[in-house]
């Protein structure tokens, strides 16, 4: 073998005495340059730096080395060609050859890890069409170092090389990573990078002035981002402000979208929605049709083919059930139909707006999120995500969100507690979203805390808590020193700048609970026969002044949430159940709206606001005030007070006799106004909302639905009332800077949808105006019937919205589409929502500018001001003159569009955190109650309200909760049946059509003693054979019912229609809480 010498000299071998000058290596043949590339090439060496004396050493150096390891080369080779001791010819020729094969599968297998030409994701496509003039993006630890290792490695016998590489650091620079890059490949994979440049898979954001110049300009829109959770592809913006005429001018294809309407901006795919997530206030740019078209077709149509083999696949085995069961049934019969088949994309037949998001204008909450922590990755669909997942290595973990909307979080190992890491699925925590950069297929996120591990009541409700963002945390002492010193009394001062209501006859009405009284109300016979009707409601905003630390809680918070056992304040206890809560017997400030009113009519003659100074003369629940609208007096218990110079006293029985007489005058005028509300076109569609009695330790031992009485409704009307003054007289002084409350149309495609199915079930509703709606809706006698048709038609609804009026330029667009009036908001709850607080302020400076009287000539506001209203004026105590009043207590525009936004979001989440804690406790309870029967589960009545070829859906009015009962499930022996008769029901044949669904069943004789009692106890629920015992709850309560046995096999038919009743078995599931349904085999619902 040669050796190196000190020197450096190479000598050659024997053989090679004559020829000592080192062979060329081959080079690649290369086509002939361009004349440009010629001459490109020649500027460049003409414009080479002169090398230096070191650097032509060095790289003399370097070519003996290539020369020495050439000639090792070739004498290794010349070793093989000898076969070893002992060894014939061909077992040493084969030898060769497998390991030659070994050494050039490995090598291939090391140069595929580096690929760069493999094939790209969605993700990667759709960046380079958003932006077609941005250069791909190469990445230079792939492309010279990986061309340099194919070099090195086609070179047989390198592994064995003894060259020494300690020289490599006397090259120049610009030749040491090539040099090291063409050595040892374990050499190489040390000296390499470990990961090469990720992908650019998002767009930067704009700036806030870029952004603010695109909307200035009309190629940018804002608006609010909401994500499918069932399917994150789909994503939508609802505008939060109109489209200026040149955004129209440059998009025409917005025309007729607009901050009422019905139509929002279509986000498709991950890409296009740039690292934001529902509720955030995003600008967003309108993409082209060819844009969309590519868009829609990469990622939709991949959601779609998953969706439609899934389909694909249940329809086999619908198949394979009926052969199974001998039936000749068609793939029609069967419910089956046709998948297959590429969907064609056309933009027409699509109808959307498509548009991508270019910056994140405000996040929709702090970011923190529920999950749990996963060790194991999210599915790795594309290169760029496998990249990403290999650069982490073992010091992270992955957060998984209960939001499906939201997407798994990169989080750090350190500072997890070891429980959270053991893979359990059922211990949960907090996690802070952080950054998202443009490069990363996740976002990454900050271990906050551990929630525990679920199924207690106390660890679901912080879940749910934490889930949808309610603040349990206590208020700040920043916050606290808004508040006054107690005990506190109105200032002298105050009161003179306020009128004085406290003689007055005003009573409270709540529910019995309820200790954040915030809404009073009086009734007075006027000298002209007329009533002087008052509606008086909490100054709150005197205690929460603007801009305090007080204040900006209060907006953050934005509503109290109302759970099942408490509830979670906006503001401190001090204010919510002391100082701004109407108790009886105290003195309070209150702003009040006052009607005089014709007794017969119950018409509005004129309107009187002000801010006052009340005391309520006693606290009444709704049933007190039912029990006098039955024609009984007010119960005993029942405290009354009297204003006097010395403090509230105990009234006389004349204050009595004076309340009971105004609720039988509110009872009377509620009536007459309710009746001509929905004469003018309103809809009212109801809801269940559960009611549930506790013990001492929490656990629910009743339920059941809430009743609404007349007495609700009293109070109802003449809010509504208050509400729409309110609304009309602060947007008469303010038409640029009020926040109002909208309700857009139902979306018309889907209440078309219902409508069709609906008359399929003879059931002829006409949806041409939300009067029209209700009126076909009272031609349902069945109640059952029309509470499932009212929440079947929930389903198109939009929700209701706070909104600024700078941010609609069309006042159509202000109209409340279920109350059918032009102008609504919020003003009768300011202790539990912050929108009624900003109402508040801005009519305080709307009493500022015009005082009591009325505002110009709106057509909403009665010219007419009644002589028998107080003639206090009512100053603002905030404020030394209008122009203080109006630039203290009015926001700006845009600051108003932010606060409804908050608004907004802040109530969705209360609603949900509200609706899982009911979800909760029902499930607890049914738990609890399915405990006194052998059957773990309560049966109920259901209503049909949809068939489709593979299932069908039931609703529970008892509950208010739905259930899907499947087919196939029917079919199998672990079914959805459950047997009330001891025989085991099968479904064989099931016929779909229109708006019904024909049901074969065939009822099998109970199995022997034995065999029933070993499958009662594997599962009591598809045999109860041994208890024929079964708690069922309906309108009069729950009880158990007996039921006896048979002992005969039958075939029976079945004829399922929309809105049929059958019976159906509650399952509940404590972790995570659900609730399950069965079908009830025989129905004992006719």
């Amino acid at each position: 073998m040669p050796s190196c010498k000190s020197e450096d000299v190479v000598e050659p071998e024997q053989g090679d005495q004559q020829n000592t000058r080192p062979k060329r290596p081959r080079q690649r043949k290369r086509p002939p340059r361009s004349l440009p590339q010629q001459q490109h090439q020649h500027e460049q060496s003409n414009n080479r730096t002169p090398r230096t004396p070191a650097e032509d050493a060095a790289i003399t150096r370097h070519q003996q080395h290539q020369q020495e390891h050439q000639q090792h080369q070739q004498h290794q080779h010349q070793q093989e060609q000898q076969p070893l001791d002992g060894s014939s010819p061909a077992k040493e020729k084969k030898r060769i050859r497998r390991k030659r094969n070994r050494k050039q599968a490995k090598d291939k297998q090391a140069s595929s890890l580096h690929d760069p030409h493999e094939g790209r994701h969605p993700e990667e496509h759709a960046h380079i069409l958003s932006n077609p003039s941005e250069p791909q993006m190469t990445c230079p630890e792939t492309t010279d170092p990986h061309q340099h290792m194919v070099s090195a490695e086609s070179s047989p016998g390198l592994r064995e090389s003894k060259v020494s590489l300690n020289n490599s650091a006397a090259l120049p620079s610009n030749l040491t990573s090539s040099t090291a890059s063409t050595s040892d490949p374990h050499l190489r994979h040390q000296t390499a990078p470990k990961h090469r440049l990720l992908p650019k898979i998002y767009d930067a954001y704009y700036s806030p002035e870029l952004v603010q110049e695109h909307l200035d300009s009309g190629t940018v829109l804002r608006g609010v981002l909401r994500v499918n959770p069932k399917n994150p592809v789909d994503a939508y913006v609802s505008l939060d402000e109109s489209p200026s005429e040149r955004c129209l001018y440059n998009y025409p294809q917005l025309k007729g979208y607009d901050v009422g309407s019905s139509d929002d901006i279509y986000i498709c795919g991950e890409v296009s929605r740039n690292r934001a997530i529902s509720g955030d206030a995003v600008a967003v740019r309108i993409l082209s049709k060819r844009d969309a078209r590519i868009t829609y077709k990469i990622n939709r149509l991949a959601s779609d083919r998953r969706i439609d083999n899934l389909k694909e696949c249940r329809r086999h085995r619908l198949e394979k059930m009926a052969a199974d069961a001998a039936t000749s049934l068609s793939s029609n019969e069967n419910g089956s139909s046709d998948m297959s088949g590429d969907r064609k994309v056309s933009m027409t037949e699509e109808g959307r707006v498509f548009g991508a998001v270019v910056a994140i204008i405000s996040h929709n909450s702090d970011r923190t999120f529920t999950g749990r922590i996963s060790l194991t990755p999210p599915k790795l669909t594309t290169r760029s995500r496998r990249d990403f997942v290999d650069s982490l290595g073992t010091s992270s973990a992955w957060f998984r969100p209960l939001d499906g909307a939201l997407p798994c979080m990169v989080i750090p190992r350190h500072g997890i507690p070891q429980a959270l890491l053991g893979e359990s699925k059922q211990r949960f925590c907090t996690v802070k979203m952080n950054s998202w950069k443009v490069r990363d297929p996740f976002p990454s996120g900050v271990f906050v805390k551990d929630l525990g591990r679920r199924g207690t009541l106390d660890i679901e409700t912080q879940i749910i808590l934490e889930e949808n963002g309610v603040c349990n945390d206590s208020f700040t002492p920043s916050v606290l020193k808004c508040l006054p010193s107690s005990p506190w009394t109105i200032p002298s001062k105050e009161i003179q700048h306020r009128t004085d209501l406290r003689k007055s006859c005003i009573f409270t009405i709540d529910p019995p609970t309820a200790r954040d009284l915030d809404d009073a109300v009086s009734c007075t016979r006027l000298p002209n026969g007329n009533m002087l009707v008052g509606v008086h409601i909490a100054d709150v905003s005197y205690f929460v002044r603007p801009n305090t630390a007080l204040d900006i809680q209060a907006r953050q918070r934005a509503t109290t949430t109302y759970m099942v056992q408490r509830a979670y304040p906006m503001l401190p206890s001090m204010l919510c159940e002391d100082l701004c809560s109407l108790n009886p017997g105290v003195d309070r400030l209150a702003f009040s709206v006052m009607w005089e009113m014709d007794p017969e009519t119950a018409t509005v003659q004129s309107t009187w606001f002000g801010r006052t100074v009340i005391s309520s003369a006693c606290k009444l629940a709704y049933d007190d005030a039912q029990h006098v609208i039955d024609g009984n007096h007010l119960p005993d218990s029942i405290q009354c007070f009297e204003f006097s110079k010395k403090g509230a006293v105990a009234a006389r029985p004349s204050r009595r006799a004076q309340v009971e007489e105004s609720i039988l005058w509110f009872y009377k005028l509620s009536k007459i106004m309710r009746q001509r509300r929905f004469d003018n076109g309103a809809l009212s569609l109801s809801s269940v909302k559960l009611s549930f009695e506790l013990n001492e330790a929490g656990e629910p031992i009743d339920c059941w639905p809430y009743a609404i009485k007349d007495s609700n409704r009293l109070i109802e009307e003449f809010m509504l009332l208050a509400n729409m003054s309110v609304a009309a007289r602060i947007e008469a002084t303010f038409p640029d800077a009020s926040l109002l409350r909208r309700h857009s149309p139902p979306l018309s495609r889907r209440l078309d949808e219902v409508c069709k199915q609906l008359e399929a079930s003879g059931i002829h509703l006409s949806s041409a105006s939300a009067g029209e709606l209700q009126e076909s809706l009272g031609q349902v006698d069945d109640p059952d019937v029309r509470f499932t048709v009212e929440e079947i038609l929930t389903g198109p609804m939009q929700r209701a919205l706070y909104f600024s009026t700078h941010s609609i330029k069309d006042k159509d667009g202000y109209r409340h589409y279920a109350l059918n009036v032009p102008l609504y908001t919020h003003f009768t709850s300011p202790i539990r929502r912050y929108a009624d607080i900003i109402v508040h302020r801005t009519l305080e400076a709307s009493l500022a500018l015009f005082g009591n009287h009325v505002v110009g000539d709106h057509p909403l506001l009665p010219q007419y001001f009644s002589p028998f209203f107080p003639g206090t004026p009512a100053e603002g105590s905030l404020t030394e003159s209008a122009d203080a009043a109006k630039s203290l207590l009015v926001p700006k525009p845009r600051t108003i569009a932010e606060i409804a936004h908050q608004c907004n979001l802040r109530k969705d989440a209360a609603k949900k955190a509200q609706e899982a804690s009911a979800k909760l406790y029902l499930v607890h309870y049914l738990t609890s109650m399915s405990k006194k029967v052998a059957v773990p589960g309560v049966v109920s009545l259901g209503v049909v309200t949809k068939i489709t070829q593979e299932k069908f859906v039931v609703s529970l009015p008892a509950f208010g909760i739905d259930g899907t009962i499947y087919m196939d499930r029917l079919a199998d022996r672990k079914n959805q049946v459950l047997s009330i008769d001891s025989r085991n029901w099968k479904l064989r044949l099931w016929t779909v059509e229109a708006a019904s669904v024909m049901l074969s069943w065939e009822a099998e004789a109970p199995k022997h003693a034995e065999q029933a009692e070993e499958s009662s106890r594997s599962d009591p629920v598809a045999d109860l054979a041994d208890e024929l015992s079964i708690l069922v709850i309906d309108d009069n309560g729950h009880g158990t019912v007996h039921f006896g046995r048979k002992q005969t096999t039958e075939h029976v038919s079945q004829k399922i229609q929309i809105f049929s009743k059958v019976a159906v078995c509650v399952l509940p599931n404590k972790s995570p809480p659900d609730l399950s349904v069965k079908l009830v085999m025989p129905s004992i619902y006719s």
